[in-house]
């Protein structure tokens, strides 16, 4: 009995450390700097594609892309709806025939049920917002950022200037999103700044949807699901195991959420920010040490430019339920390579942080929904677009007349600028 012991206890703590690497290599390791991360995420994938498209043909391969997008959906409603099923087939009906707990028990898990899956389909068809030459002084109400969003840049997409927080969604819309947050495969949308309250919302209350309440009809007795049962209660300890580990994985994702919300980060920005803050400490690190070895003085260091800092983040990379994919960074020019020591300064902070109450009102009350909109930010410059701003079309002045001064050059259009440009 001592040796069976054992023997299982080896076999659960394999069986555990076989699916951490598993989910650390398919979704969290990097596949650019870890090999096992390329062949799970990157090499196998695409074998196994271009088997599928030998044997389907090219034109049945987009309707299994389609569904293949959609597995996280399909996913978590076969999960959920089958939880939700065996409580509706087997609890409700104990409920009914118990003397012990009372029916509204019924009522209100049903409410739950609707408020759940209400929040997550209404995550999944609402917009996030896009950037468009029309609606673009209502999203531009964000300051730049010289590590992440750096000024006089503009989209290779659209050719609009970039909006700080904005990136151009490669996956669903393809458009510019305002704020964008990521990508989430389990609503199959992008949560950018007028649905991410929506998205949230949906994550709060699925967790509240896995705290599922066993009771013992004979006894009265309940055992939640966030702990593990040491009994079976009406036949439904599976399903309670089920709701307890997809309870712990949504508490921890809604932590990360909550955290980021109250500090002001996007998942896409909070990964770029990891980024920076590893290459500020390590250039502080290479200065210090530059001056301690004598090989610089601190009156002959230079202060980090502006121009520096645009190479520390790329903000090309998709951005998944996961995370931002790892940074590109750009390659460095032969003045970097000269001034390798260069003072970092004090530690970046976010410049988009306003304090705990206004951060989460920013959330629950979009800016650009806002009837004062247009009177917040105002950091870009407007799209050079006369036909969708005639207030800018009206302010260009009309050009001088030279009958006068025969030697004066005529002004050039602005349209003539532009392509000369």
């Amino acid at each position: 009995m001592g040796n069976l012991a054992i023997y299982v206890l080896v076999f659960a703590l394999c069986y555990i450390l076989f699916c951490g690497l598993m989910l650390y290599f398919c979704f969290m390791a990097d596949a650019e700097s870890s090999e096992v991360a390329y062949l799970v995420q990157v090499a196998l994938p695409a074998k196994i594609e271009r088997m599928v498209s030998k044997i389907v043909g090219k034109k049945n391969m987009g309707f299994i892309d389609a569904l293949r997008d959609r597995f996280l959906v399909f996913l978590y409603l076969f999960v959920v709806l089958g939880c939700w099923s065996v409580v509706f087939s087997y609890v409700y009906p104990s409920i009914t025939e118990s003397a012990s707990v009372s029916n509204v028990h019924k009522y209100i898990g049903g409410l739950v049920f609707i408020a759940c899956f209400g929040s997550w389909r209404l995550a999944s068809v609402s917009s996030p917002g896009f950037v468009t030459a029309k609606t673009f002084k209502r999203y531009d109400h964000y300051a730049y950022d010289p590590f992440l969003f750096p000024p006089n840049r503009r989209c290779q997409s659209t050719n609009l200037i970039r909006i700080p927080r904005s990136k151009f969604d490669r996956i669903k819309y393809n458009r510019n999103v305002p704020r964008y947050d990521h990508f989430c495969g389990w609503v199959f949308n992008t949560i950018g700044e007028e649905n991410y309250r929506w998205f949230l919302l949906g994550e709060i209350r699925e967790k509240k949807l896995l705290e599922i309440t066993f009771f013992d009809r004979k006894t009265g007795d309940s055992v939640e699901s966030s702990w593990i049962p040491r009994r079976s209660l009406l036949g439904c300890i599976r399903i309670s195991r089920v709701c307890m580990f997809l309870n712990c994985c949504l508490s921890r994702l809604q932590c990360q959420k909550v955290h980021l919300t109250s500090i002001n980060q996007t998942t896409n920005e909070n990964g770029k920010w990891s980024d920076v803050k590893r290459w500020h400490k390590a250039q502080k690190k290479k200065y210090e040490d530059a001056i301690k070895s004598g090989l610089i003085k601190p009156e002959d260091s230079t202060d980090l430019l502006p121009e520096a800092q645009e190479a520390v983040v790329d903000d090309d990379g998709d951005v998944t339920c996961t995370g931002a994919s790892s940074a590109t960074k750009e390659k460095p020019s032969e003045q970097a390579l000269e001034e390798e020591y260069i003072d970092p300064g004090p530690v970046p902070k976010n410049v988009h942080d306003r304090g705990f109450t206004e951060n989460w009102k920013e959330v629950l009350f979009p800016i650009s929904l806002r009837k004062d909109a247009l009177a917040f930010g105002g950091y870009s410059k407007p799209p050079r677009n006369t036909a969708d701003n005639p207030k800018e079309r009206k302010t260009v002045p009309p050009p001088r007349s030279t009958a006068g001064n025969p030697n004066e050059k005529k002004p050039v259009p602005p349209s003539s600028k532009r392509k000369e440009t």
